[in-house]
């Protein structure tokens, strides 16, 4: 099976598809919880993956990256003796979406490029993702704007395109033609008319886009330092300070590190998710704290996200345009609305500046 192969998955397969997966690994697929919501968990059966979702409000990245994990454990009786922690069990994550994709792969870069994180890579290496074109985006999605959905060229190992009564099936990584060559006698070759579809599909997701969020010109006025500093302030006095807008990213991936102790020498050292919105996340031992103001929180949360200098450090700039933020932010500080009063505010600067 090469990479770029494009096939059709049957619906009335699909089923026979995902156990055989999960006879060779865990599969974690979108599953309805209580009270209706859906939210990505490990599923035993396919019947419980819910397959028209939007998107789950939680990113996916938390299987790759979870809340809390333990790095190593240690004891200090006489002698420092450190016992590795490692978890390697492959997983599918079937039913993710492009946006997701795109930030996992921002994820592996800040994690297993300079300096490898091996627990991280670990996890990656041991994922398979199966992304899930979006059809029918949600209403406060934007990832058209940020060049990470609603369907990818590149960065998944299986993508899959509903065509209604079946599935377009493409290979796109040799991880991803690894998992697909055993179960080849599902899969039938996609045909040229099918290939039309998906086109005429991806157009007509394309055009029902209701949120914009044009942040190349974020990206510059952020770069050049063009943004007025009362700007920042005034979103600092807005904002809630309660972590949703990065908690909530997949592509953020601030986190903290503290040592338990668990009894005769013995200590555990965990890792856990923090937020750089929190004013303990930079400070110093000594008590400093180099952004000691709301404010500079914020403008230093986006100047992450959209200044040059991290687009060149990470191939991209930070946003895939999911439009958790939206959502979660209850001040209304998510990046499409950041984004137009920067450019608001840059261009109201410039007309009190211009000569008379």
């Amino acid at each position: 099976m090469k990479v770029g192969s494009a096939f059709i998955l049957d619906k009335a397969r699909v089923g026979e598809f995902i156990e055989s997966l999960g006879n060779e690994m865990q599969v974690v697929a979108p599953k309805k919880q209580f009270g209706g919501d859906v939210a990505f968990a490990a599923v035993k059966h396919p019947d419980e993956i819910s397959w028209d979702y939007g998107n789950d409000i939680h990113p996916p990245k938390r299987f790759l990256l979870p809340h809390y994990e333990v790095l190593f454990r240690y004891k200090t009786n006489g002698s420092v003796q450190i016992e590795p922690v490692m978890e390697e069990r492959p997983q599918a994550i079937v039913g993710i979406r492009s946006c997701d994709v795109t930030a996992l792969r921002q994820q592996e870069r800040f994690f297993c490029s300079q300096i490898c994180d091996p627990h991280f890579e670990s996890r990656s290496k041991n994922t398979v993702l199966f992304s899930l074109v979006c059809n029918q985006p949600r209403e406060e999605c934007f990832c058209i704007c940020c060049d990470s959905g609603p369907y990818l060229s590149s960065g998944y190992d299986v993508q899959l395109t509903d065509l209604g009564d079946r599935f377009l099936y493409e290979v796109g990584s040799e991880k991803g033609a690894e998992v697909s060559a055993p179960r080849e006698h599902l899969l039938a070759n996609a045909s040229e008319k099918d290939l039309k579809l998906r086109d005429s599909i991806w157009l007509n997701a394309d055009a029902k886009f209701q949120t914009t969020s044009y942040l190349a010109k974020a990206i510059l006025f952020i770069s050049a330092n063009e943004v007025p500093q009362s700007v920042w302030d005034q979103f600092g006095a807005e904002c809630f300070r309660c972590g949703n807008c990065t908690n909530l990213c997949p592509v953020c991936s601030c986190f903290n590190v503290e040592d338990t102790k668990d009894g005769d020498g013995a200590f555990t050292r965990w890792r856990y998710w923090d937020s750089c919105q929190f004013a303990g996340f930079t400070r110093e031992a000594s008590g400093y704290n180099p952004r000691a103001t709301f404010g500079s929180r914020v403008q230093r949360r986006f100047y992450h996200k959209a200044s040059y200098q991290y687009i060149t450090r990470d191939g991209r700039h930070g946003c895939v345009g999911c439009g958790r933020c939206v959502v979660g932010c209850m001040a209304d500080l998510g990046v499409p609305s950041v984004v137009k009063r920067l450019r608001r505010a840059v261009s109201e600067q410039a007309k009190l500046e211009a000569p008379a």
